[in-house]
């Protein structure tokens, strides 16, 4: 990219601020970089433009960089962090229109970044990547001091457990006595009511009750945690027995990094989807207003149908995200929606329906507020939409002739892809494991349970995860599960794996 490349850019950069205030998106000052192709394979393997070192970080951006250098393919077009100065790359060896597309997409992005519930709480951690910079230095001493094997597996540890947390994205579980004094204060307010109405055939009005609350307080007094808390690397932080001051630190810098990455995963698809929404209609006034040229056009149109192809074999978040905003914003603009709309069962009249209300900007700008992608599969995935993008459930088979994959549909029914759309994205492929008591049995051993809700825990993955909490908890951890219908316990002690 030459210097008058440079000059253009900038110019039609500051064109793309104006055209998305026009469209009412919120803005703000955006720092872009333009890159080598080298420097974008780090930024998306290791997380934040500068991250600590760990071997996960290494292994991905090896497996990019040979993607990319084998295949031309694999790097993604741009890269936009939800900074409170956000932060986005563009790529110098990209086609100069590929780079106009990416600075739109990001626009779309940063009002994303600046208007969801969701993605805000991300924007609380906003000095996340300082602490990703600052952390680099300061992991590298504790190699020096301590050993980096040392290092390594600490952060191996926490990594495996970094993504559980509380489900609710905005539950920050409170601390052990905070917990503590409000549940005893509840258990006291029982214990008063169940003692004057003793005798009265109210509420608690039995001795065994009143006994059972005694128990109760006397339980909270000491134990740990009061209830049951999801965010397992905050408790062990709080509470494991053994741990350096350094390796608290460690454990907090990955915790962090995942709280504000975690909004994200929730969001992926109306992300993706708004900021392609946006990005084509930004480009279109682009090229109306002849900032872009004729034969630009071709090359725009090629990476956008890259971008928004859609597939049977995954979910193109890019396709179907901007496709849903699509479908949103004429629905509400024909009155598609309502009491009136769903009873209808003429299916020319529901073709042709159309009250021309025009309320489809103000819906869309509501969903990207408010919605996760669950929220948006549960209420916005209707069954002319599912049928319309052909979201449905697929399988492979290997013709034995020609050895080629055939796709095929198993399943059509809008209600069933629904259902199975919404449950891949009620827990992203986290299971919930609560710590339930930090001193079980009296010995300071670790014990666990998995929330179970039909989804048996692989056993491999679950030893392995047992060893890195052990050495962490340098004490014997137990998770209580459910395989095979029945509750089972495993039990890892230091040198070798036990159930019960």
């Amino acid at each position: 990219m030459n210097k008058n490349d440079l000059g253009r850019l900038s110019r039609i950069e500051t064109r793309i601020n104006n055209i998305a205030k026009e469209y009412s998106l919120l803005t703000t000052e955006i720092d872009f970089e333009i890159v080598p192709a080298r420097r974008m394979l780090e930024a998306m393997s290791y997380w934040f433009p500068v991250n600590f070192s760990h071997w996960v970080f290494g292994r991905d951006f090896d497996k990019n960089r040979t993607i990319y250098e084998y295949t031309g393919q694999g790097i993604p077009y741009e890269q936009v962090w939800n900074f409170e100065k956000p932060r986005a790359l563009l790529v110098k060896e990209n086609p100069f229109v590929l780079n106009v597309l990416t600075i739109a997409h990001v626009y779309g992005h940063v009002d994303f970044f600046l208007g969801s519930a969701y993605l805000q709480r991300g924007r609380a951690f906003s000095d996340i990547a300082e602490e990703a910079r600052n952390s680099t230095e300061r992991f590298h001493r504790y190699g020096s001091r301590y050993g980096h094997i040392a290092v390594e597996e600490v952060i191996d540890a926490s990594m495996s457990i970094q993504w559980q947390e509380p489900a609710d994205p905005f539950l920050d579980e409170p601390d052990d006595e905070e917990a503590r004094k409000y549940l005893i204060e509840k258990i006291r307010k029982r214990l008063s009511d169940a003692t004057s109405l003793y005798g009265n055939q109210k509420n608690i009005d039995t001795k065994k009750d009143i006994i059972s609350l005694e128990e109760k307080l006397k339980q909270l007094e000491y134990r740990t945690p009061p209830e049951p808390v999801y965010d397992l690397l905050k408790y062990l932080i709080a509470h494991a027995p053994y741990l350096n001051k350094w390796e608290r630190d460690v454990l907090g810098v990955v915790r962090n990094q995942a709280r504000a990455l975690s909004p994200n995963r929730r969001t992926k698809i109306l992300n993706e989807g708004w900021a392609t929404f946006w990005h084509a209609r930004i480009m279109r006034r682009l090229f109306q207003e002849g900032l872009l040229t004729p034969s630009e056009h071709g090359v725009f149109v090629d990476y956008h149908a890259k971008v928004t192809q859609a597939s049977k074999i995954r979910l193109n978040e890019y396709h179907v995200g901007s496709a849903l905003f699509e479908n949103i914003q004429r629905r509400w603009d024909m009155g598609c929606f309502g009491s009136e709309y769903n009873a209808c069962v003429d299916p020319i009249a529901r073709a042709n329906w159309d009250t021309k209300v025009g309320k489809g900007t103000e819906k869309i700008f509501s969903v990207r507020a408010s919605y996760t992608d669950r929220m948006a599969i549960e209420d916005l995935f209707s069954d002319e939409f599912i049928h319309e993008q052909e979201l449905y459930l697929y399988g492979i088979h290997i013709d034995k002739k020609t050895n080629e994959e055939i796709v095929y549909i198993v399943e059509k029914c809008p209600g069933i892809i629904r259902s199975v759309l919404k449950e891949q994205r009620v827990l992203y492929g986290i299971e919930p494991i609560a710590v339930v008591d930090g001193n079980y049995r009296g010995k300071g051993f670790l014990f666990l349970r998995h929330d179970y809700h039909g989804v048996q825990l692989n056993e491999l993955y679950t030893r392995g995860t047992l060893e890195h909490i052990y050495r962490l908890w340098k004490r014997p951890v137990y998770l209580e599960t459910r395989a095979q219908n029945k509750k089972i316990v495993y039990v890892f002690d230091g040198k070798q794996h036990k159930t019960i």
